[in-house]
């Protein structure tokens, strides 16, 4: 029996693949988080629809913003001419919030979310990407309304020939307006977190979020103990007091700790 060295196909088919190919490197590394944001912010815009529903979103919110503001009779308190941007913020992002909830119950209920999984198993790592495109939401939301509130509520104002009150305390307004945009995209998470549908997020939020805020108007007392801004209406003066303001807080923060280990454990097979 001759011994010599292999034929040449038997040596190319055990060699093992050169790790410093480029693929290779590639499938070995891990992706960035930076990356990761990228992928998420692309799929919010992903579909034709989510397209056509954030270009609606800002006439949606101007037109909420007109509705809320010029018919107003009362407007002689600082309070009184900024508690209807609450309402604004709480009904005209809502078209906003539909697509936010379409992104992350979306992912679950049509098992989207294997790839991102099998990229980076990391599921807060995942997490943080969407809530890095959340905040940016939240930033370009808070923005806009800050910019075009004041400019109709003082329209508004000077039409029942009262002063406008909010020009002097611009950063008080913009606190307002980042926390009440905060609590109502924090509940948009909740919810679309706590239902992995998208059909019965849409359906809870749309329903269950202006219920609360109706009936928090009739008995604030009660219902202010769980309305997600609660805060805000306290920071913005017109709050039931601080046993509803803290009781909310304990109530949508518990929430939002419970919809996280529910994610943590949530089969995405």
């Amino acid at each position: 029996m001759t011994v010599g060295h292999p034929p040449a196909w038997q040596q190319q088919q055990q060699q093992p693949p050169a790790p410093n190919m480029p693929w290779a490197a590639r499938a070995s590394s891990s992706s960035s988080f930076w990356r990761l944001v990228a992928v998420e912010a692309r799929k919010l815009v992903g579909t034709r629809s989510d397209k056509i529903v954030l270009a609606v979103a800002p006439l949606f919110l101007v037109g909420l913003m007109a509705l809320f503001t010029l018919p107003q009779t009362n407007l002689a308190s600082a309070g009184r001419q900024v508690v209807p941007m609450l309402f604004v913020i709480q009904l005209g992002l809502l078209l906003v919030f539909a697509t936010v909830i379409k992104l992350v119950a979306g992912e679950w209920q049509y098992k989207s979310v294997q790839p991102t999984l099998l990229v980076q198993p990391s599921r807060m790592r995942y997490l943080f990407a969407q809530g890095t495109v959340l905040a940016g939401v939240w930033l370009v939301c808070t923005v806009f309304t800050f910019i075009l509130y004041p400019v109709l509520i003082k329209t508004a104002a000077t039409g029942l020939n009262h002063n406008y009150l909010l020009g002097s305390r611009p950063g008080w307004v913009l606190g307002v307006a980042m926390l009440a945009t905060a609590q109502v995209l924090l509940t948009a998470l909740i919810v679309s977190l706590l239902i992995p549908n998208t059909g019965g997020s849409l359906t809870v939020f749309f329903i269950a979020v202006p219920l609360l805020a109706l009936a928090r108007m009739m008995l604030p007392e009660v219902f202010g103990l769980v309305y997600p801004l609660e805060a805000a209406f306290h920071m913005a003066g017109e709050g039931a007091g601080w046993l509803q303001t803290i009781s909310s807080l304990v109530v949508w923060l518990g929430l939002l700790a419970v919809s996280l280990v529910s994610l943590s454990r949530r089969d995405a097979g």
